[in-house]
């Protein structure tokens, strides 16, 4: 199980994808100015892993969820078809 599902339907419309990147890194700002630099850390990591799930390997993860789901397909019809 991954941390951030990039294939759930939740995450389809860039919008959504950019909030989510943007926040943690906005709120990462929020806590240096603070000068709480450990939940400065953890809040821009979270946005550079969110930014790099939802963003930079978005449509790689699409396109192998689709070719799972095909390939599952094919295998149960051919075990239909057994």
């Amino acid at each position: 199980m991954k941390l951030l599902d990039p294939t759930h339907p939740f995450f389809k419309p860039l919008w959504r994808r950019v909030l989510t990147a943007v926040l943690p890194a906005l709120w990462g700002g929020v806590e240096v100015l603070n000068g709480s630099w450990g939940w400065a850390i953890m809040f821009l990591g979270a946005a550079a892993y969110a930014a790099y799930e939802l963003l930079i390997i978005y449509d790689r993860s699409i396109a192998e969820a689709e070719a799972a789901k095909q390939q599952a397909s094919v295998a149960s019809r051919e075990g239909d078809a057994e």
